[in-house]
């Protein structure tokens, strides 16, 4: 069975388990990156300063790559519904 993708809901994005995904990895990266990483600009850092920080570093990794995704599905239903391309194939089989 053939597929074709012919729109990318924008709101899925936003408002589905999408965004927590993004912001749990954000969170597991920046948590990472500040207390286990030998980073020389953590070190005279206080606890409650690592902990805002990694707020901050989770915040905008966050928002950063939400903001990436939406534009990048806004331009793909631009070329899909308004240019007129084909939108990405997919190709699905039944397995018994």
């Amino acid at each position: 069975m053939k597929l074709e993708i012919k729109k990318i809901n924008l709101s899925s994005f936003l408002f589905g388990a999408f965004p927590m995904v993004i912001l749990c990895t954000s969170f597991v990266l920046g948590f990472i990156g500040i207390f286990f990483l030998d980073n020389p600009a953590w070190i005279p850092v206080t606890p409650m300063g690592k902990l805002v920080g990694l707020f901050l570093h989770s915040l905008v990794f966050f928002l950063i790559t939400a903001a990436y995704l939406v534009f990048l599905a806004f331009v793909y239903n631009f070329f899909v519904e308004i240019v007129g391309m084909k939108g990405i194939s997919v190709k699905i089989e039944e397995i018994q």
